[in-house]
């Protein structure tokens, strides 16, 4: 039976992204091994202190989902579940990227030493903008409801509340803005964390209008959730 032009198409793009996500694998997890070294941070060296990065937590969520989506393959459309799983940890590693940007920009102001090392650039903008990529224009994605992006909102809650807690019993914080000592109160945290979940949102939001766009090889069966 002779393929049609966009079915050869559609296949090659299917090809194209197992290939891309067993790269993207490999290097978010070795970009992982070599972060655990941390010989050039400031008390993250430690386990449970580098386990305690929202950066590091995204990218071991990202491995996760990639194992997960390169097991079930790309032969048929995705469960509503893990588009929506997808795009709620792509919004985790660029929220990370932002911030780490926003941190390097104001290390003068902060008067804090940020170093930069490979594994630092892979983890905070390479593996986010390849999951922006991804989310955008692999086959198989489904439309998700607007009502999605409020759950984008539960894992950093509560990450923020173990920080908070932790926090003070380990004498460390694994960014300066969520240290009550260095932002002058509890409730300047709370503006930083408000303006961080509004950049989540948005960045949530921009991520579900995305998946609302037409696919190169739509599921026409497909429901659309309004």
């Amino acid at each position: 039976m002779k393929l049609s032009p966009l079915d050869r198409a559609g296949g090659f793009v299917k090809v194209l992204f197992l290939v891309l996500r067993v790269a993207a694998l490999a290097t978010t997890a070795l970009a992982l091994v070599s972060r655990a070294d941390c010989v050039f941070a400031s008390g993250g060296c430690r386990a449970s202190n580098l386990l305690s990065y929202f950066t590091i937590e995204s990218n071991i969520a990202f491995v996760v989902l990639l194992v997960l989506m390169l097991a079930r393959g790309l032969r048929r459309p995705e469960r509503e579940w893990l588009t929506a799983l997808r795009a709620l940890i792509t919004a985790y590693l660029v929220v990370s990227g932002v911030t780490f940007v926003a941190l390097i920009v104001n290390a003068g102001l902060a008067d804090y030493v940020f170093l930069v090392p490979t594994s630092e650039k892979v983890l905070h903008f390479v593996v986010p903008s390849y999951a922006i990529l991804d989310f955008v224009f692999a086959p198989g994605r489904r439309r998700l409801h607007w009502n999605t992006v409020w759950v984008s909102l539960a894992f950093p809650l509560v990450y923020g509340a173990y920080t908070l807690v932790r926090g003070p019993a380990v004498g460390w914080y694994p960014y300066i803005f969520l240290d009550p000592a260095w932002a002058g109160s509890y409730s300047a945290v709370g503006v930083y964390a408000a303006i961080l979940a509004g950049v989540i949102l948005a960045v949530s939001a921009a991520l579900i209008a995305a998946s609302r766009l037409p696919l190169l090889q739509p599921d026409r069966a497909e429901p659309r959730p309004v």
